[in-house]
């Protein structure tokens, strides 16, 4: 009940920082998205954590009755998202800041005006990774709590 509450605040606190919903298409970038939550996938797939992943909702918010061991392995599954995202974000937003630079054209008189639009798409390769640690953080820390 508490973490639908927090989502719902979370939410509104976001899209009153962006400004409104219709100002939220600016933020709606798919490729970088994309880059992002394929690799969170894709990691959980190679280390067949999706049941771990999955059962972590359920641990953090109701199923009590289980093994210390399922708790660590769901904790850690959620960790290893966080972190994968992270890791890819910040690979991504390095890739669009070297392009930016890299593909700018210096000698034009609006060279500064096209490398600050290339570097704000460049930084939402981090508004994802801490959107996603943002939604999973009080689900490991519920799980953290139930571990200790």
């Amino acid at each position: 009940m508490f973490y639908a509450v927090y989502l719902l605040f979370v939410l509104l606190y976001l899209f009153m920082g962006i400004g409104g919903a219709d100002k939220g298409i600016y933020f709606a970038d798919q490729t970088t998205l994309r880059f992002v939550v394929v690799p969170c996938i894709l990691m959980l797939f190679c280390t067949k954590s999706f049941r771990a992943f999955g059962r972590a909702f359920l641990f953090a918010f109701g199923k009590r009755d289980q093994e210390i061991s399922k708790y660590q392995e769901s904790a850690q599954s959620v960790k290893m998202v966080m972190v994968t995202a992270h890791i890819f974000g910040t690979v991504c937003f390095l890739i669009g800041i070297i392009n930016a630079i890299r593909f700018t054209d210096w000698s034009s008189p609006d060279c500064f005006g096209w490398l600050c639009m290339d570097l704000s798409v460049a930084v939402l390769s981090l508004f994802y990774p801490l959107f996603i640690c943002m939604i999973l953080l009080p689900v490991f820390f519920m799980l953290k709590r139930h571990l200790s």
